[in-house]
């Protein structure tokens, strides 16, 4: 089968520059935090041209430089794309691991390609090195396959590890029908797959590496938007969008949900005598001592301004009142402080159980009017929402 190496190569050349270019304009746009990573992709992809130029010089040039540096460098800008996907998980990017793989490989290469001629031995060494690279890439993102919906990681992972089963291909056709003498430009189906799979993947996976930045920068606004930037609590869109699915899980596995409305019994006082940076604190402090108080599970959310809900799931009015009671000590034994000084603040609290026909919403209603049923009782207490 005949294979225009030279032409392919250009295509790889002119693709590799393409993207870095679209790379290095699309970093700008990402926090500084994330550029040093899109910095090491871009090394990588940057490799690619220089090792494609170093390939096309077969024949003009030792084959030591031009087999074994030019595959070695195709390998290294591999290895950095590996780097960068398991910094971008969080994982150890393993530099040392992956660069002393692909410095061995050299070694092997310029064995095989002038102490002792094999094109299958090499072509052995090249995709074993190439498949562990890809692997790396795909293994990186696999906890990402079981999300719902279209990722740009499991379609960069499902991308990566098609390059795994096509150097496997080719390992294996080699290592049935060994070759001594050989190049590409007698290149058999998977020389020619894996010659064309290195050729545009390293443009494909930097697509889905770039679209992998942008989803987490889309999930990190989403989260800042559903967050209320004083406590550190969700927002009210962030509480009701829990609300809604804690409420759904409550009816389909049939089991109680409850939810306490908390709202603060001199606030405004205290606003209007300190000030509202005096305000800000106490609210800080009544988030935080309820952080203590709830389960890891349970959703602590702020309405505005001085009112707080928390949804318990799995806890029924009598449970709910319970740890109601509890937060209520909390905040009534340990005053908030402000420059220097004590800050004392009572809490008054609504529960309510959700019923079978409860909406969110209705949830939050009957809590509110059992808050408000515990000011009308003189504040600092606990109110419970009636059953029926």
């Amino acid at each position: 089968m005949e294979l225009d190496v030279r032409s392919v190569m250009l295509v790889g050349v002119l693709l590799s520059i393409l993207t870095v270019v679209l790379l290095a304009q699309a970093g700008q746009a990402f926090p500084v935090e994330r550029r040093r990573l899109l910095r090491i992709w871009t090394v990588g992809l940057l490799l690619q041209p220089v090792a494609w130029a170093l390939l096309a010089t077969r024949g003009l040039v030792s084959d030591a430089l031009s087999i074994s540096l030019g595959n070695g460098l195709l390998l290294l800008g591999f290895a950095e794309m590996a780097r960068a996907v398991r910094g971008f998980q969080g994982l150890p990017e393993r530099r040392l691991a992956y660069w002393t793989l692909v410095s061995l490989v050299v070694v092997a290469l310029m064995v095989f390609a002038e102490g002792w001629p094999h094109y299958s031995a090499r072509v052995l060494v090249n995709s074993s090195c190439a498949a562990i690279l890809l692997a790396s890439i795909a293994l990186a993102l696999s906890r990402d396959y079981t999300r719902r919906g279209f990722t740009a990681a499991r379609l960069t992972g499902a991308f990566a590890g098609l390059g795994v089963l096509i150097a496997l291909w080719r390992f294996v056709e080699h290592s049935l029908d060994p070759r001594a003498v050989g190049s590409l430009y007698d290149a058999g189906a998977s020389d020619i797959a894996v010659f064309s799979y290195a050729c545009v993947g390293a443009t494909f996976l930097s697509l889905g590496f770039v679209l992998m930045h942008t989803e987490r920068a889309y999930e990190d606004l989403r989260r800042l938007a559903s967050l209320d930037p004083l406590t550190g609590v969700l927002a009210r869109s962030g509480l009701a969008e829990q609300g809604h699915r804690l409420m759904s899980e409550s009816r389909r596995y049939q089991r109680p949900l409850s939810m306490l409305l908390m709202d603060m019994d001199q606030f405004k006082q205290v606003n209007d005598s300190l000030g509202h940076a005096a305000g800000d604190t106490v609210l800080r402090h009544l988030a935080e001592r309820a952080r203590r108080v709830l389960r890891g599970e349970d959703v602590l959310g702020r309405l505005g301004g001085d009112e707080f809900v928390a949804l318990l799931p799995s806890t029924d009015a009598a449970g709910a009142r319970v740890v109601a009671e509890r937060l209520r000590d909390a905040l009534h034994e340990a005053h908030a402080r402000y420059r220097g000084e004590e800050v004392p603040v009572d809490l008054s609290i609504g529960v309510a159980e959700a019923r079978a026909e409860d909406s969110f919403d209705a949830l939050l209603q009957r809590a509110d009017q059992a808050m408000y049923g515990a000011k009308r009782a003189g504040g600092n207490r606990v109110e419970l929402a009636p059953a029926g």
